[in-house]
């Protein structure tokens, strides 16, 4: 959930710092207060994009951040551990927009990209706006949201791997017969197979003989060492000597209790450095300078970086580029049977496509018989208890969704026939359809905080009340936060925050405070009557308050 938000010179906001709770939170304030200026920000640290003109006029940045307090959760670690974070409970996103236009963006105080910013945003909120609404209407989404609801993605992934497959097949075929098989275009491949045919190299031993070519080059400066230290330390005057010497003269005292740990000790020491000595001497000894070794590895490696710089930095790519060409090769030399033989592969992953895809169609219709009654249910209580809703499903060729194309219809009158979502609601249906389907699929969501701005346009009465408790049983397992100029909504939120705009000197300026008891039951006449406050509406407005 969202605990807190800080904003300082943000279009008109010149500095805000807000508590957030758990449960139902409103804000309201007059138009122009700067209610959607709050979802604003949020939105920025979400990922939305920024502009110099976010920048209050005259100062140099905005600064906008958020601390979230998150549960974890499989597909949430995955999203951290892709952007380079390590998954934290809590977690502080700061970003600054600078006057140029240009921004800077940290998660938990290290620097991340926006794009990074847009992986790990759908965990931690969910912002529901106008404009939003018309994209839950867009038949192209409609697959999505019940795939969303769903929630299984059994047939999914398995019928995406077949389909893969099949999509390559049918580009290897295309390719093949769109190219040139001349004499030259099949010799050209043939000299190119050529050098790479015989490659047999893995990444690790090419890092060795690059060791090797190393050690070789260094050889003679090695030996000048070595030789050098050979000589101090192996010598009749050597170090091991001088030692050995010296441990000698105190053979004499080694039996007295304070000498003969320290004896006993320099003597081991004696031999250990003796036995380090040996050993760095053995290995330099293994080193044996050939120049025939020598030039063969350098002209392996030069041969191998210049495949690298023709085919790719890895050994990987290299064979791949190997098998590619010897796939050409194929196909040029023995075009029919190869294509035959793709034909075979393609049909087969096909069939196997097809297979699953109609197992995933049929998931989908029987989720969509669940779905449609939630929906249903919803509806009723919003008041539209005429209203029927229905997802209907047309076959379509192959496609990255399956054969299924999706389409939410309703019939929001009794006889009236169904027709597409975005074709059949005048607007104040249109939010109580959304909020319908928004209380289905984001019970199900990972997500913790989802925000309404003001999609209870074009409702009143008893219907705005009856909003107004969706978004308060659904704050029962997401925080809820809502832009609201109703009262029959408002009245539903365990929090309620107002916005107030004063002007000074020419200048703008933005508050908001949390208003309780009193202040709030003047706050909610307000939304009743406007700013003359009659004691009428300080009446209505407890009532409201006492029947929530």
């Amino acid at each position: 959930m969202l605990k807190s938000l800080y904003i300082s010179s943000f279009v008109i906001i010149d500095e805000m710092q807000v508590d957030f709770h758990e449960g139902m939170s409103v804000l309201t304030g007059e138009t122009g207060a700067g209610k959607s200026i709050i979802i604003d920000a949020i939105g920025q640290l979400c990922g939305n994009r920024s502009s110099a003109q976010l920048v209050r006029h005259g100062k140099e940045k905005a600064i906008i951040e958020g601390f979230f307090e998150i549960d974890e959760n499989q597909e949430a670690v995955k999203a951290f551990e892709e952007i380079g974070i390590d998954f934290d409970n809590d977690i502080i996103i700061h970003k600054e927009i600078h006057a140029n236009g240009k921004s800077t963006i940290k998660v938990n105080y290290r620097p991340v990209t926006n794009a990074a910013l847009k992986i790990i945003a759908p965990y931690l909120i969910h912002i529901h706006s106008q404009f939003e609404t018309q994209t839950i209407f867009s038949i192209k989404n409609h697959i999505t949201i019940l795939d969303r609801f769903i929630d299984d993605d059994t047939f999914r992934n398995d019928y995406l791997d077949y389909y893969r497959h099949y999509r390559d097949l049918v580009k290897k075929i295309r390719d093949i017969n769109e190219v040139d098989m001349s004499d030259e275009r099949i010799e050209y491949y043939q000299s190119q197979y050529e050098e790479l045919k015989d490659l047999e190299y893995t990444d690790d031993d090419i890092e060795n003989l690059e060791h090797e070519a190393e050690m070789m080059k260094n050889y003679e400066k090695l030996n000048t060492h070595m030789r050098t230290f050979d000589h101090l330390v192996n010598d009749s005057h050597g170090v091991l000597e001088q030692l050995q010497n010296a441990i000698d003269e105190l053979e004499s005292v080694k039996d007295y209790d304070d000498f003969k740990d320290d004896y006993n000790k320099l003597y081991n020491e004696y031999y250990t450095l003796s036995d380090i000595i040996s050993s760095l001497m053995n290995s330099y000894d293994d080193i044996d300078f050939d120049e025939y070794r020598f030039n063969e590895i350098n002209e392996e490696l030069f041969k191998i970086q210049r495949l690298q710089r023709k085919y790719g930095y890895s050994m990987k790519a290299i064979y791949e580029a190997r098998d590619e060409l010897k796939e050409k090769i194929d196909a040029s030399l023995h075009r029919d049977e190869v294509l035959e033989e793709l034909e075979e592969q393609k049909d087969h992953y096909y069939n196997l496509a097809l297979n699953k895809a109609k197992q995933w169609h049929q998931q989908r219709m029987e989720y969509a018989l669940e779905f449609e009654s939630l929906i249903q249910q919803q509806l009723v209580d919003l008041y539209l208890d005429k209203a029927q809703f229905k997802v209907d499903f047309e076959e379509t060729e192959l496609s990255k969704e399956g054969i299924d194309k999706v389409v939410f219809k309703v019939s929001m009158n009794a006889g009236q026939a169904f027709t597409p979502l975005n074709e059949s609601a005048s607007g104040g249906e249109i939010s109580r359809v959304m909020l319908a389907i928004k209380i289905i699929t984001l019970n199900q969501a990972f997500v913790d905080t989802v925000i309404f701005d003001e999609v209870d346009t074009g409702v009143s009465g008893k219907v705005a009340d009856a909003i107004g408790r969706k978004m308060e049983e659904l704050s029962k397992n997401k925080q809820v936060i809502c832009i609201t100029h109703l009262p029959q909504v408002a009245v539903h939120a365990l929090n309620h925050y107002v916005l107030n705009k004063e002007s000074e000197d020419n200048e703008t300026y933005t508050s908001i405070q949390q208003v309780i008891g009193e202040n709030r039951i003047k706050e909610i006449a307000k939304l009743l009557s406007g700013d003359s406050i009659t004691e009428e509406a300080l009446n209505n407005a407890r009532s409201l308050l006492v029947h929530n």
